[in-house]
C-alpha cells in the first residue's frame, strides 16, 4: 500500500469516483477500460464500483482501505506541533541515515513526511509517556520501522486519543 503521507483528500478521490462513473455513463472507452480491472466486473455500474476503481489505482485493495488510510491521523503532523517544535532535531532525508543516527546517539526516531528525524528521549513526557515506557521500548523508539508492530498500534491509539484534540 502506499504511503498515506502521499494521499489526497478523501473528497478528492471521491470526485474522481463521480467523474469516472459520468465517463463511463456516456460511454467512454477509456472509463469503461478501467472497470474491466474489477473482479466480476458488475453490469449496472454504481458509485461504489467506480470507488472500488479509484481506491485500486491508488494501490489499496478497495475503498474501505483507502478511506481508512485517509483518515488515520497523520502523526508527522503531530510531532513537528508548536508546542514541540523547541526540541533539537536532527533531520535526514531517509530512513537508513536517521536510524544510523539514532543507533549512534540514541533518541527517538520519528516521520515528518518524506524525511525522518531523531530527537532527544526528552519529548516522550511531551507527548504524555515516561521516557522509559514499554511500548516505546518495544518499538525501539523507532515510529517508522518499529519492532513491534503491536507496540506501535498501542502507541498510534494513546497518541490519538490524547493528541488531536490538543494540536
Amino acid at each position: 500500500m502506499p504511503d498515506t503521507h502521499d494521499l489526497k483528500p478523501l473528497d478528492a478521490y471521491k470526485r474522481d469516483a463521480a467523474k469516472l462513473l459520468k465517463a463511463v455513463r456516456a460511454d467512454d472507452v477509456s472509463a469503461r477500460d478501467r472497470f474491466r480491472r474489477l473482479e466480476n466486473a458488475p453490469q449496472g455500474v454504481q458509485l461504489k464500483h467506480a470507488l472500488t476503481v479509484i481506491a485500486q489505482e491508488a494501490g489499496f485493495p478497495n475503498w474501505t482501505a483507502l478511506k481508512s488510510a485517509a483518515e488515520e491521523v497523520d502523526f508527522s503532523e503531530i510531532f513537528t506541533a508548536p508546542s514541540l517544535k523547541d526540541s533539537i532535531n536532527h533531520w535526514f532525508r531517509d530512513y537508513d541515515a536517521a536510524k544510523a543516527h539514532q543507533q549512534a546517539h540514541g533518541g527517538v526516531l520519528l516521520p515528518y513526511r518524506h524525511q525522518a528525524f531523531v530527537t532527544s528521549l526528552e519529548i516522550l513526557p511531551r507527548l504524555g509517556y515516561e521516557k522509559d515506557d514499554p511500548d516505546w521500548k518495544d518499538i525501539g523508539y523507532d515510529f517508522i520501522r518499529p519492532a513491534s508492530t503491536e507496540a506501535l498500534a498501542r502507541i498510534k491509539a494513546r497518541l490519538s486519543r490524547r493528541l488531536t484534540a490538543k494540536f
